[in-house]
């Protein structure tokens, strides 16, 4: 059950998940009731929920016979929104700093975790994105381009079809479907495919000759497609020339 999977990976165990979900759907219940209703053992049932409580999942209600009241689910997620943020926080400020040293390259494997890395380079810009996509994943990042452009940022992408983002420099271009082609700030650059037909894959620097080269490439293209006449610059763009 893919609810129950989603429960646990924010740090309830199973027959926590399980009785969670069933105070949440059939309202207050004692132990012995939890236990008949899930088929949880009593001897199993009543540690998990009083951990549930503990965990900030359930409160107690106080009388003759005990019972257990799931806390709503919009409470738990923000409690857990706060607690992760503040972990994640103060890892951020107490993890050592790293020595200086050439930049390294960088491989990143798998869908998500290039596309995460993407979506953090593009959230991170400061005053420019240089993009060439293919057009799905062009629609996949579309909140976060719009989300630069709105923030003043230059975004500059390359793709087959021209997304709805008011403001963005584009160009017409074929790419290889899932090819990955990014420089935000002039500093970093990430490169590769997100292939069917084999392991997803990118190249990831703030080596300054690979962002430089890369960069390069990119103007060339652009230079290319506007002789062709393919490019579509914004109204700010044409003004300035």
């Amino acid at each position: 059950m893919q609810l129950i999977d989603r429960l646990m990976s924010v740090g309830l165990g199973r027959h926590e998940a399980e009785l969670y979900v069933l105070l949440h759907r059939e309202g207050p219940m004692t132990g012995y009731e939890a236990a008949k209703h899930s088929g949880i053992s009593r001897s199993n049932a009543y540690p998990a929920l009083s951990s549930l409580a503990e965990k900030g999942a359930a409160w107690v209600i106080a009388g003759d016979v005990q019972k257990y009241m799931a806390v709503p689910a919009e409470d738990f997620c923000r409690s857990k929104k706060r607690q992760f943020n503040e972990l994640l926080d103060w890892i951020e400020q107490n993890m050592p700093l790293h020595k200086q040293s050439a930049e390294p390259f960088v491989t990143i494997t798998g869908r998500d975790n290039i596309l995460n890395q993407v979506r953090n380079l593009i959230n991170q810009a400061k005053l420019r994105v240089y993009a060439a996509l293919d057009s799905e994943l062009t629609d996949e990042l579309l909140n976060e381009l719009t989300a630069a452009v709105e923030r003043d940022l230059k975004v500059v992408l390359i793709t087959e079809n021209r997304p709805d983002i008011n403001g963005l420099i584009y160009y017409q271009g074929q790419r290889k479907p899932g090819q990955i082609r990014l420089i935000t700030d002039s500093e970093q650059v990430m490169t590769g495919e997100l292939s069917a037909d084999s392991e997803p894959m990118c190249l990831f620097s703030k080596n300054q000759a690979l962002v430089t080269l890369f960069k390069e490439a990119m103007m060339n293209e652009m230079a290319l497609l506007e002789l062709t006449g393919k490019s579509r610059k914004t109204d700010q763009e044409r003004e300035k020339k």
